[in-house]
């Protein structure tokens, strides 16, 4: 019997640049390299809507084959996903792992009870923050255990941003309204205000949702002075793509927003990271160690930030150091070897 069964979307290309398939994608990869790539049986959901019936015969042949499983799910998998499987292990009886993408769950199960019941028969259920953890375990779900984002360690490289003007600076997420790109825009405006020329320009990396393709567009034409579009990057490309880049801006309020891999490709390039106060950045973002907090879309506080790091390299040298600090604290090795454990 193999050793794994994993669930999620599990591919290449710019489909697979969200935060779901990223982990998915990074998850399995580590299990091959922990087991063996033979142990471990991929079942891809992406599109899975149209291909209903592949998909089931999929997962149902994976746990019949497999010994644990684990499953990925977003806002709309949720819905199917846990009950499947939790319907398929009355018969097969396998270890099943659910591991939570974003931040939005306990409030989920709160209100759709027939998904509750599903996940609290899960063996263990992942959860990306200690804050999202105790949710979980007030709305009943006993064996939720904290699961964090993480990375392959490598230690930060020396950056190479040059001294030139303008520095560039990036987002790097979805590009969506409430990934806060118009606020990013804001922010460079007006650190380049409080420095009085044009010292910092922003590339805005990801993929675009085709529901904020227009304002996008418009935003991209009115503010060229001081932003661009700079298209996605595969995720193989993602740490030397942020080396070249002075800061990353994450001014996200969106809504499911949890532990970012945003923050630990940050730590991991090392470039400060100025983010919104939102959901649970504080949990992983160390304010003035590894990079800064900002008050709820306070575009302003953030420019002080990024104009600081400009005018005081001691500043900028200390943050790079912290971001070194919590890339090894979330390195895979540290944070998967106690789940792979109790797969063996």
């Amino acid at each position: 019997m193999k050793k794994l069964a994993v669930i999620g979307q599990y591919g290449e290309g710019p489909a697979y640049l969200t935060g779901q398939a990223v982990k998915t994608v990074f998850t399995a990869n580590w299990m091959m390299g922990r087991f063996g790539a033979d142990q471990v049986e991929i079942v891809n959901t992406y599109g899975w809507k149209k291909h209903s019936l592949r998909l089931l015969t999929g997962v149902v042949g994976a746990m019949s084959r497999c010994a644990n499983v684990m499953i990925f799910p977003a806002q709309h998998g949720v819905k199917v996903f846990p009950r499947l499987v939790a319907a398929l292990n009355k018969l097969f009886r396998r270890r099943t792992f659910f591991v939570v993408i974003g931040g939005w769950l306990a409030d989920y199960l709160q209100d759709n009870p027939a998904v509750a019941r599903a996940v609290k028969t899960f063996d263990g259920v992942l959860a990306e923050t200690e804050t999202l953890t105790a949710a979980l375990r007030s709305v009943g779900v006993e064996k939720a255990t904290w699961l964090p984002n993480c990375r392959d360690y490598v230690p930060p490289a020396p950056k190479t941003v040059g001294a030139t003007l303008p520095r560039h600076v990036c987002t790097y997420s979805r590009v969506t309204e409430t990934k806060g790109i118009a606020d990013a825009v804001d922010i460079v405006k007006k650190a380049n205000a409080l420095l009085g020329e044009n010292v910092f320009f922003l590339d805005v990396f990801g993929v675009v949702d085709p529901a904020y393709k227009d304002e996008f567009a418009a935003l991209c034409e009115r503010e060229k002075a001081v932003m661009a579009y700079a298209g996605t990057r595969k995720a193989s490309e993602t740490l030397a793509t942020l080396q070249g880049q002075f800061a990353l801006l994450f001014p996200t309020y969106y809504e499911g927003e949890c532990f970012a891999g945003t923050a630990l490709d940050a730590f991991l390039s090392a470039t400060p990271l100025i983010a919104n106060d939102w959901k649970y950045n504080a949990e992983v973002i160390r304010h003035g160690v590894d990079g800064f907090l900002y008050p709820y879309r306070d575009t302003a506080a953030a420019a002080e930030y990024l104009a600081a790091l400009y005018r005081d390299p001691t500043l900028y040298a200390a943050i790079q150091k912290g971001c070194g600090e919590s890339a090894h604290t979330y390195s895979s090795d540290v944070v998967l070897s106690g789940l792979s454990a109790q797969m063996a």
